[in-house]
């Protein structure tokens, strides 16, 4: 088996009106599909073609066994994560922790969203990606 690309990250919410106000008004992502109508929308960033997929927690075997707070940790990434950090706080999102630096190669800060469910922002400093 040979990956070929990658599609997009998806996680689980108890509550998509919450879901799409913190994606799009507190994280500034724009909606790429909304098909609330089936409990699914995609967002996109400003730049690249990666998208993240949000599904409504229906009770029924469509998210398998994820569940909201339970997921793999989807990174963003920034320009300025100081400034990033600032302002994610002035829109009422808690931060987890310091920012943490690997010299010459990446600044790293937790986030959560509404159902607890962890994401990284990430700051290049090798000049090599994003």
């Amino acid at each position: 088996m040979k990956i070929k690309s990658f599609g997009l990250a998806w996680v689980i919410t108890t509550d998509m009106t919450k879901a799409k106000d913190f994606f799009t008004n507190k994280l500034g992502l724009s909606i790429s599909q909304d098909s609330s109508e089936h409990g699914w929308i995609e967002l996109k960033a400003e730049k690249g073609n990666f998208l993240l997929g949000v599904g409504a927690d229906s009770g029924d075997d469509c998210g398998g066994p994820i569940k909201p707070g339970h997921n793999a940790v989807l990174t963003m990434n920034v320009d300025d994560i100081v400034a990033a950090k600032a302002e994610l706080e002035k829109r009422g999102v808690a931060t987890e922790g310091e920012i943490i630096e690997i010299p010459g190669h990446v600044k790293m800060l937790f986030f959560k969203d509404t159902d607890n469910n962890y994401y990284q922002l990430i700051q290049d400093l090798s000049g090599g990606c994003c």
